[in-house]
């Protein structure tokens, strides 16, 4: 099981985007969660693009549809994220706030740079998510690499979360890296058998561990 300072070792993305619908969204988020009781798994609904409304009406439907349990992230306002009974919030690195917001469980953060991974100590994060380590399968993008991965991990005492083209064979190179998790989109969503994929990468965590 996870550490008790965090959700969880493997960060499930459920990205609007991939999936290409509300109802793809919600119907990825049940079957995932599904997937993740009683495992070290935790989830993020990631909706970019729609207007407040749409994204409000998105969110309380997603968090009606993961069981208590399973540790679900908004990447959204936090005071929305409280409203709804959400877990914790992801802030992307351009909108880490300057001090932890009030009533969060779990403050997570998307970095890039060290300056990213500066602020979100500031913030009183709880993990960072830095990538992409390798190229993403749900988007284009250039990798980082293993060595920035490394370096990122040096530097902080914040869990790093490997995010960007992680499949259950990376996950070795990442832990060795300094990597205390992993985040994934594609290599879990996009799996033909999403259960199977998750617990093939909670056994490759444990593995590594």
């Amino acid at each position: 099981m996870p550490d008790a300072a965090l959700p969880g070792r493997l960060m499930v993305v459920v990205d609007l985007e991939y999936a290409g619908s509300d109802a793809r969204c919600l119907e990825l988020l049940r079957v995932v969660a599904r997937a993740d009781v009683g495992r070290p798994v935790f989830l993020q609904l990631r909706a970019h693009g729609l207007e407040p409304d749409a994204f409000r009406e998105l969110a309380a439907r997603a968090r009606a549809e993961v069981a208590t349990g399973v540790p679900l992230l908004l990447n959204g306002p936090a005071d929305l994220a409280t409203e709804l009974g959400f877990d914790g919030v992801h802030a992307p690195e351009g909108l880490i706030p300057e001090q932890r917001p009030a009533g969060v469980r779990w403050l997570s953060a998307a970095v890039h740079t060290i300056e990213g991974v500066r602020r979100a100590e500031r913030a009183g994060a709880d993990l960072v998510a830095f990538g992409s380590v390798y190229e993403p399968g749900s988007h284009p993008g250039m990798p980082a690499g293993l060595d920035a991965l490394r370096l990122v991990t040096m530097a902080t005492s914040l869990p790093v979360f490997a995010i960007g083209g992680i499949t259950a064979d990376r996950i070795e190179g990442c832990v060795a890296a300094g990597a205390a998790g992993v985040a994934v989109i594609s290599g879990i969503l996009g799996a033909p058998d999403i259960e199977r994929a998750v617990i093939e990468y909670c056994d490759a965590l444990e593995a590594a561990k």
